[in-house]
């Protein structure tokens, strides 16, 4: 996969030709899923564009620690309003060949199959590609943060508690 290709993905899928489901898929590499991962969509005024921070793809033991965070600062982004960005984002990584994408608690796990090596530039693209294209945004940032196993990283720790505190706020909506 080439993040060059996603465009032609997402125009497929908008224009109503979704590639089937994969059948059988079996993990060979995960990232995320784990206690310290977290997944966040929230208002937030944190620059445009995607970063990837983090991947170690020499970490093939345990999965590493993933952090996705959509950072919204269009007009009238509310916290309500950001949570089916959420599952815009997971639907938009399930979009890539290889690629299967699930939440765990307040976290994202991404499997990829034999076939295919994990890219979290294809995964930040595709995030951001489809959030504006399906979803009309326009200010917004894409982090893909990873962090060594076993909840060493201090970033990701604070950004899952904001995934907590956000999602809490949600449900009492």
């Amino acid at each position: 996969m080439a993040t060059q290709d996603i465009p032609a993905i997402i125009a497929a899928v908008l224009a109503g030709n979704a590639p089937a489901a994969p059948q059988g898929f079996v993990a060979a590499k995960t990232c995320g899923g784990t206690a310290s991962s977290s997944f966040l969509a929230h208002p937030a005024d944190k620059g445009t564009g995607t970063k990837v921070l983090g991947y170690d793809p020499d970490i093939v033991d345990e999965p590493q620690d993933l952090g996705i965070e959509i950072a919204v600062a269009d007009d009238g982004a509310t916290v309500a309003g950001t949570g089916a960005l959420e599952d815009a984002a997971l639907a938009a990584i399930n979009l890539l060949p290889g690629y299967h994408a699930e939440r765990h608690a307040e976290g994202v796990q991404i499997a990829t199959d034999a076939a295919t090596t994990f890219d979290p530039d294809d995964v930040a693209a595709v995030i951001e590609q489809w959030l504006a294209r399906k979803h009309d945004l326009h200010t917004f940032a894409v982090r893909v943060i990873f962090g060594p196993p076993g909840g060493r990283s201090v970033v990701l720790r604070d950004l899952r508690g904001q995934a907590y505190a956000v999602h809490k706020e949600r449900s009492s909506e």
